[in-house]
């Protein structure tokens, strides 16, 4: 190969780079979107009067809270508000009724990660 065919085809990947670069950047901003998502929210209500748990915001942290019925104390997790997504922390600021323990430790994990 020539040098210019050299030089032309290192240009080119190199613009190719750079354009995939910024466009993997550009794609991690989130989009924007419902603050408070009712399709999901709307199956966690149903079970409200039957929950095990609620999810609430207590400070900057999550909360578990005994459901209706329920005994015990509320137990503060380590998850903090701010690191939340905004469709989830607007569930937790609504108060998230959780039907089992098993639900819970799932939706617990979510949240965490």
């Amino acid at each position: 190969m020539g040098l210019k065919l050299k030089t032309a085809l290192l240009l080119c990947l190199m613009g190719a780079a750079a354009f995939t670069g910024a466009e993997a950047v550009r794609s991690l901003k989130s989009a924007p979107g419902p603050d408070f998502p009712e399709e999901i929210y709307q199956k966690f209500s149903l079970y409200a009067d039957k929950a095990a748990f609620v999810l609430r915001q207590d400070g900057d942290y999550v909360t578990v809270y005994p459901g209706k019925g329920g005994r015990g104390s509320p137990e503060r997790t380590g998850i903090e508000l701010r690191g939340l997504r905004k469709a989830d922390r607007a569930m937790i600021e609504e108060g998230l009724p959780v039907r089992s323990r098993q639900e819970l430790l799932q939706l617990l994990e979510d949240l965490g990660s």
